[in-house]
């Protein structure tokens, strides 16, 4: 008996421990304004062997966390274990977005669709209009890409709307920060999960006895 009850609370103490670690950083979303009364479905793109400054913060990134999905798109792994709920595309933006290479978005289209994001270039500011947010083919979104193996209807049509997981026009753009939130302490944890019943009606009663009322 006594030794059901040390392997039950050493197990306890372990899911205790997961928690804490897995909950210490999450994401924070930071809405930034998109450009009203203009159409910006237009998505160019880019091959990103064109970024060629081996020193330069693009390059870094672009060969640091980049990958070719199967459709031509240059990709970077997104942390689904911390909500991240797809692969980030690289893209460029306009200054009104920010400049620092490795930044992360969440964006939405008017259609519904919702892809992430990693600045992998920056849209030079004599390229864009007066609020450096987009380009002269009214497109916020740059992809970066890998021409040899791009969708032939998006070669064809010079935008990645075509593509229909990025359709729509731009209405919402989120910045990604991941920030460090300061983990429960051990009593806060027992509080909160020793009051579910499930978790309650799977300890022996001697430890029910000195968990919550």
């Amino acid at each position: 008996m006594k030794k059901s009850i040390k392997t039950t609370i050493a197990t306890i103490l372990l899911i205790f421990n997961a928690i804490s670690v897995s909950a210490a950083v999450k994401p924070v979303y930071t809405e930034l304004g998109v450009p009203t009364g203009v159409d910006t479905s237009f998505k160019t793109y880019m091959d990103y062997r064109c970024v060629t400054s081996t020193a330069s913060d693009q390059y870094k990134v672009i060969h640091t966390y980049g990958w070719s999905d199967g459709n031509g798109f240059m990709r970077a792994n997104g942390e689904r274990d911390l909500g991240i709920a797809d692969d980030y595309y690289l893209i460029a933006l306009g200054s009104y977005y920010g400049t620092t290479m490795g930044t992360k978005y969440r964006i939405t289209t008017n259609t519904g669709n919702v892809f992430y994001g990693m600045l992998a270039d920056a849209k030079a500011d004599i390229h864009t209009n007066n609020t450096n947010q987009y380009a002269a083919n009214r497109d916020v979104v740059e992809f970066l890409v890998d021409t040899r193996n791009l969708r032939k209807d998006v070669r064809r049509m010079g935008s990645a709307n075509v593509y229909s997981p990025l359709s729509g026009s731009i209405s919402k753009i989120e910045r990604i920060d991941f920030v460090e939130v300061e983990p429960e302490s051990f009593v806060e944890l027992r509080e909160r999960y020793l009051s579910e019943p499930l978790v309650r009606s799977a300890l022996p009663w001697s430890l029910r006895m000195i968990s919550v009322a």
